[in-house]
């Protein structure tokens, strides 16, 4: 299948999709039984009508559901996501100052699940019913199991307040300048301003929180490595390849892996997701100024403007993961391209 045809198959499923989850954001965000009014309007307003009148007028609170929804659905497409009841501030550029942030964290944490999870679980698979095989099948039971706040929690305690190892919460340090914002990331935003003393600190508060959530999604990583792995080894390419005498190292590195990469790369793909999504307890913890908090304030106030825009987002990078994971499984699996 040409590349064209299959990329235009991928994005047709994208469209409708995005549609559904406005949709259903929507009947979720306004089932909530709750009222913005009781959460934006001080005690003393809120025995006035004309008070209260005026904030449903103003925020569209006193139109039928459908009505509503159609008029965001027609801001939407617009690129406007309406403005936060509780920051006053359109609701795109909130997203705009605190998404960078999480992305930074999520990256930097995937990375670190990468590393540790496909190495790990090709060590596992390589050395299988090994001491080595065990070890690490108990750290992948450890990482899928235990709650990451408790983690992020352990790890202040002993890196951060014991051992002085890592930087406290936070992005910089109190005395550190801020570099001048271009992408939103402290680290590249450092790069690009020369300001080296800023990167170190960056990177030193940059490791404690990312290195939580790489170990968080590195067990997943490290269990679909070993089983696809020890599939793929069993096969009969495999037992070809090593008859002819190759190295047993080529022989995982050149026909052992790049086979067993499907299913690791749509875990790795769930598991970016999933962080740039669910990093709410991480962000909290370490006073990490990202959507995660920012959901978590829209959520206690009621923000229905700022809780549909996130859950669009959030909606929208798991889409645009799974595209991405679509799109290299074409120039990883060639029964996709003869297809």
């Amino acid at each position: 299948m040409p590349f064209h045809l299959y990329f235009l198959r991928r994005l047709l499923f994208v469209i409708p999709t995005l549609f559904g989850i406005t949709f259903f954001a929507f009947l979720i965000a306004n089932a909530v039984p709750a009222d913005p009014i009781n959460a934006n309007l001080p005690q003393s307003a809120l025995n006035d009508p004309e008070i209260i009148a005026a904030f449903r007028q103003k925020w569209g609170l006193d139109k039928p559901p459908h009505e509503q929804y159609l008029t965001y659905l027609g801001n939407l497409l617009q690129g406007d996501l309406g403005t936060s009841i509780k920051t006053r501030k359109p609701v795109a550029d909130d997203i705009g100052r605190f998404l960078p942030a999480t992305f930074e964290l999520a990256t930097f944490g995937i990375i670190f699940g990468i590393l540790m999870g496909v190495g790990f679980g090709t060590i596992s698979a390589v050395w299988r019913n090994s001491l080595a095989d065990y070890l690490v099948r108990g750290f992948a039971l450890i990482g899928v199991s235990f709650p990451v706040f408790l983690l992020a929690l352990i790890g202040l305690q002993v890196l951060y307040a014991q051992l002085g190892l890592v930087a406290g919460p936070g992005r910089l340090g109190v005395r550190v300048s801020e570099p001048p914002v271009v992408t939103g990331w402290m680290t590249i935003d450092s790069i690009l301003a020369g300001q080296w003393t800023t990167l170190g600190d960056a990177l030193s508060h940059l490791i404690l929180p990312s290195l939580i959530l790489g170990s968080y999604v590195s067990g997943m990583i490290a269990r679909v490595t070993r089983s696809s792995l020890l599939e793929v080894l069993g096969m009969d390419y495999i037992r070809t390849a090593r008859s002819k005498g190759l190295s047993e190292r080529v022989v995982i590195r050149r026909h052992g892996l790049s086979n067993a990469l499907i299913p690791v790369v749509t875990v790795i793909g769930l598991s970016y997701g999933n962080l740039l999504s669910g990093a709410v307890l991480t962000e909290s913890i370490f006073a990490w100024p990202g959507i995660g908090r920012y959901m978590f304030r829209a959520s206690t106030s009621q923000d229905f403007p700022a809780i549909m825009g996130v859950s669009i987002l959030i909606a929208a990078i798991y889409i645009g993961v799974n595209f991405f994971v679509d799109i290299l499984y074409y120039f990883l699996d060639p029964r996709i391209r003869l297809a």
